[in-house]
């Protein structure tokens, strides 16, 4: 049967129950396969199946010239209408850019990336050697970011590879002790000054990252990088970047690589964005939009500290808050909003009593959970900053 881009199927997921996918590609070679997009799952985890997991008896053939949106564009509606995005997407040039790269990187080209000791199997589409159409393995070295399609190539290059930590000045490092890490470090690396190593940063960050488009314009930014410290070598572990003489906001794109997840790191990093700004004098807030996991780093990020504030000084409004944490004030209200301490009334916010039971609660059960690593502004090195 003939299934065109953009049918909708029942298509058998990994628990052997069918869910509803939206078809994006099919190909035959050596057998039928198709490329789909879970309806109700995230993006990262569109993949290929066979034939069979298909019901080809029952399929929705796609309606053309009816409108709708792409699955790219009804997200950002929908953060848009959460308050988490704030571009306007009624733009012709924005909708038409937003069709391109929707078309461009809806199929998934590398199916997986050896780093190191880890093979990590990809979410998103990725422009590394675009003449190739798919890639199943992708190798990259952990200390230059050179990437290879062979693994004999990669053998060769980490035997005579002479990196052994990210290019740039040292600004952060803290002891610490788990497995054969002993110390964590972030280092500042300019865009200007280390071109290839930055924009193969962001080739790798785009493979985790779905709404990333820029790969290559990165003078313009800084990059602080978060590795391990293991022997004489440091390992990536994640980074953000900040947009040099950007006074709105104090972060671009962050990532933390997937082995690395879940264990304080993406906190670790946003914390030191907003040190960073406290030490520039300034009030911060990332780009927008946020990734799924992006979002509720953030979110937990604001919630903690603005509660242990409030938990050591209860006599405070809005303003108070901002100046006190470096947060930005819409996102001082959205979060006191979700928490119930503050209230949207006759076009303004307004706060609510503090609720010391419920603050107290809320770090119980923090204690409760898995310590997360926090930074530490003690054991920054000095940095120069204009």
């Amino acid at each position: 049967m003939d299934v065109k881009p953009g049918a909708h199927v029942q298509c058998r997921w990994k628990d052997g129950k069918y869910y509803m996918a939206e078809v994006l590609q099919e190909r035959t070679d050596p057998v039928r396969q198709f490329y789909v997009h879970y309806t109700d799952f995230n993006k990262r985890l569109d993949c290929w199946v066979d034939e069979d997991q298909v019901d080809l008896s029952a399929v929705q053939q796609p309606d053309e010239g009816n409108g709708m949106l792409t699955r790219r564009n009804k997200r950002r509606r929908e953060e848009t209408q959460q308050g988490d995005q704030r571009e306007d997407l009624t733009n012709p040039q924005l909708a038409q850019f937003e069709k391109e790269h929707e078309e461009n990187t809806k199929i998934r080209n590398i199916d997986r990336v050896v780093l190191g000791h880890y093979e990590i199997q990809t979410w998103y589409y990725s422009p590394y050697l675009t003449k190739f159409n798919h890639i199943p393995t992708l190798y990259i070295c952990q200390f230059c970011l050179k990437y290879m399609r062979f693994g004999k190539t990669y053998r060769e290059h980490i035997h005579k590879c002479m990196v052994r930590r990210p290019p740039g000045k040292l600004v952060y490092r803290d002891q610490v002790s788990y497995g054969k890490v002993k110390s964590i470090s972030v280092w500042e690396v300019q865009g200007s000054e280390h071109k290839l190593y930055c924009q193969n940063m962001c080739l790798l960050a785009k493979l985790f990252l779905d709404h990333k488009t820029l790969y290559y314009l990165v003078a313009p930014f800084k990059f602080y990088v978060l590795t391990e410290e293991i022997g004489k070598a440091s390992h990536v572990v994640g980074y953000f970047s900040k947009e040099i003489g950007n006074c709105e906001y104090n972060l671009a794109c962050i990532l933390v690589l997937p082995p690395h997840q879940q264990k304080g790191f993406g906190r670790l990093l946003i914390a030191l964005s907003y040190e960073l700004s406290k030490r520039e004098k300034r009030i911060g807030t990332p780009e927008r939009p946020l990734s799924d996991m992006g979002r509720v780093s953030y979110r937990s990020y604001w919630t903690d500290t603005i509660l242990e504030l409030l938990r050591r000084r209860s006599n405070l409004n809005f303003k108070d808050i901002t100046d006190e944490t470096g947060i930005a004030k819409h996102d001082v209200m959205e979060t006191l909003t979700s928490l119930g301490l503050a209230k949207y009334w006759k076009g303004q916010y307004l706060m609510n009593p503090v609720d010391h039971k419920m603050i107290e609660e809320h770090f119980r059960k923090k204690e409760q959970r898995k310590k997360k690593q926090t930074i530490k502004p003690v054991k920054f090195k000095p940095l120069k900053l204009k």
